[in-house]
């Protein structure tokens, strides 16, 4: 299993309270990523899952390929096709589901813009950010002192990032030194100026 699908599963149960399917196995080698119920309220999830943190890896409405024709299997329009409609992966969701209702939903890190979340929803594919689901798990009191490996890491990481990150200088000077560190706060300080200069266009 991917690393990121498990962090996902582990959401899904911590926080949503479903029971969960991963690496479902389907006809020609095709493979669902995480499948997902809710015994209460019996809303099922279909989940697939592309997570790149690179800053141009995003999900976009049109897939872009290779010089060789090959997918880079980041367009909504490759999801649709391959990974929620395809007839081999919509048999077995039938076979697991039967013919009930249940969500599309696509896990990234990052979209190429909002209209691409939009697009989706009008393909009936829902788009959650991982980012999101990160932080609604490390909000969970539900993964305080977990015997899990990837809650307790999110526990961890979530003391240390909460108590100690800015205000350790021992974590500045090894923070300080990381060019993906200082990557992510120059586009954090970047994305916070465009928002407030929309802002105040918006006020005038």
């Amino acid at each position: 299993m991917e690393p990121e699908v498990h962090v996902i599963e582990k959401y899904f149960q911590t926080n949503l309270k479903c029971l969960t399917m991963t690496n479902v196995r389907c006809k020609g080698r095709k493979e669902i990523d995480l499948l997902a119920i809710n015994p209460r309220t019996n809303e099922k999830y279909h989940v697939e899952v592309r997570v790149g943190t690179s800053p141009g890896f995003q999900i976009r409405t049109k897939d872009t390929y290779t010089f060789k024709g090959r997918p880079h299997k980041i367009g909504l329009d490759y999801f649709k096709k391959e990974k929620f409609e395809h007839p081999y992966v919509a048999s077995k969701i039938r076979e697991i589901f039967s013919d009930s209702n249940y969500s599309k939903v696509l896990v990234a890190w990052a979209v190429q813009n909002e209209g691409v979340i939009e697009k989706g929803k009008e393909l009936g594919i829902e788009i959650w950010l991982m980012t999101k689901i990160l932080f609604r798990l490390i909000a969970d009191e539900g993964i305080v002192g977990a015997r899990d490996d990837i809650l307790r890491t999110i526990e961890f990481m979530s003391l240390l990032m909460g108590k100690h990150a800015f205000k350790s200088e021992e974590a500045i000077e090894i923070l300080g030194t990381s060019k993906r560190f200082q990557s992510h706060v120059l586009e954090f300080i970047i994305d916070r100026a465009r928002k407030e200069e929309q802002s105040e266009k918006a006020n005038e």
